[in-house]
């Protein structure tokens, strides 16, 4: 066998130029509406109002998966003043699995990964994956991906992005402020470097006309999401801007810990797109030239960061990075890719195998979800009986039929063979999260 070295490989500090943009004089207006913003939520439902808003303007469906901090009685009460059936919120419990979602990569992930070089996502990507499969069974043609830490994004902006898929199947924002990075990457432009954001599963509008592909356990999830599309140029960045939480991204020295396999792995990939290759010359060979180039990028991070004052907790993020990628094998990379595409293969065919129910309420029969009404906020303590079915924010809108209230439904629990396969999510720290006002209002 001929191998192949790459003496030259980097990662590169911009994926920009992989992007498309709009074209000039372009319509800023959608030809296909926007049928749903989905929101995998785990903080709790004041964070919502944003996306709330978003969707009432759109006049589209919001559809928000609860977990952790994010309660889905909580979130329902909160949208009860949305149009009938168009807020539906869905409780994603610990462990909840589905025969459609079972993935080698997850079996890898929880398996085959050096201790602590796990997944750092938590239930991001099952929910992101839910959102997927939803669309498919409904029918939803384009939908818009959207985390509960983004604060600010204007309908004009979110427009002009769910636009774009009029030409291409996915288009996302910028998301620079806070920046959308790993630990590492944040390290970069500490220190001055270039260092530049790309689209993110923050803010993501996906034509679901076309098969797409899934979102694996693992960090920079989205980026293996869409890897394909940026490789054939069909994705496209609106260039408008997005802004999520701020959080210190070097406080726990464990999240670059967890991020090291998936930034490796995505980086690299798409370092070889930037060569002109695909995922087929990821071979161990390639991930021993990577691996290094990697190294080399952190230490020169490292030595320049001694010049920063209050650098402490940034070295030790950095020393973290480097314990990581010190365990991360050739042959592991080279195993994960392959079954990555193992996986996308599998996912097209179930795709295709799964029929449109032509309803959310088919649909959540199919995937195994329960409904319950927004009355559940009563049971649960939420808020007194008395004030059942009340606005937020009082106002003309005080009292609201039941039959306006969003529904609330229920992810059964998985057998227990699944239970805490995923790790507590990495909340952002050192921010006071924002509280939104609701109905109206004036980031990973």
């Amino acid at each position: 066998m001929t191998l192949r070295f790459w003496p030259n490989i980097r990662q590169y500090a911009t994926h920009g130029d992989l992007l498309g943009r709009p074209r000039p004089g372009a319509r800023r207006t959608p030809s296909t509406p926007l049928h749903a913003i989905i929101v995998p939520a785990s903080r709790d439902a004041e964070n919502l109002g944003h996306a709330a808003k978003l969707a009432s303007d759109a006049g589209c469906r919001l559809v928000v998966l609860c977990s952790l901090d994010a309660k889905a009685a909580a979130v329902a009460d909160r949208l009860a003043w949305m149009d009938p059936g168009q807020a539906v919120v869905i409780d994603v419990h610990p462990g909840y699995s589905h025969p459609l979602l079972q993935f080698e990569t997850s079996k890898m992930s929880r398996e085959s990964l050096p201790k602590g070089c796990t997944n750092p996502n938590g239930d991001l990507s099952i929910k992101r994956n839910l959102g997927l499969l939803l669309a498919r069974m409904a029918g939803w043609e384009r939908i818009f991906f959207m985390d509960d830490d983004i604060w600010k994004l204007e309908s004009e902006d979110l427009a002009a992005t769910v636009s774009m898929l009029d030409r291409y199947r996915i288009a996302g924002l910028r998301v620079d402020e806070f920046p959308d990075n790993s630990v590492v990457c944040h390290a970069r432009r500490k220190i001055k470097d270039q260092q530049d954001v790309f689209v993110t599963g923050s803010v993501l509008g996906v034509n679901c006309e076309y098969p797409v592909s899934f979102f694996p356990e693992i960090y920079n999830e989205d980026w293996f999401f869409f890897y394909d599309e940026v490789r054939a140029r069909r994705v496209g960045c609106s260039q408008r801007y997005a802004k999520q939480l701020e959080y210190d991204p070097f406080a726990n020295p464990r999240r670059a810990r967890k991020q090291e396999f998936g930034d490796v792995l995505a980086e690299g990939l798409y370092a070889l797109i930037h060569k002109e290759a695909g995922y087929e010359e990821a071979t161990w060979e390639y991930w021993v030239s990577f691996i290094a180039a990697r190294r080399k990028l952190i230490d020169d991070i490292k030595t320049q960061s001694l010049k920063l004052p209050d650098r402490g907790n940034m070295i030790r993020a950095l020393e973290s990075a480097i314990a990581c990628l010190m365990k991360i094998q050739p042959r592991v990379c080279e195993s994960y890719v392959r079954a990555w595409r193992h996986d996308v293969d599998m996912w097209w065919k179930r795709l295709t195998d799964v029929s449109s129910t032509g309803s959310v309420e088919a649909a959540l029969a199919e995937l195994g979800l329960t409904r319950v009404t927004s009355d559940d906020a009563v049971t649960r303590g939420l808020r007194p009986a008395a004030m059942s079915g009340l606005r937020p924010t009082g106002g003309d809108h005080d009292q609201l039929p039941a039959r306006a209230r969003p529904c609330v439904v229920l992810a059964r629990q998985a057998q227990p063979a699944f239970r805490d396969v995923f790790p507590a999510m990495a909340l952002p720290v050192g921010m006071e999260q924002s509280r939104f006002s609701f109905p109206l209002r004036g980031r990973r």
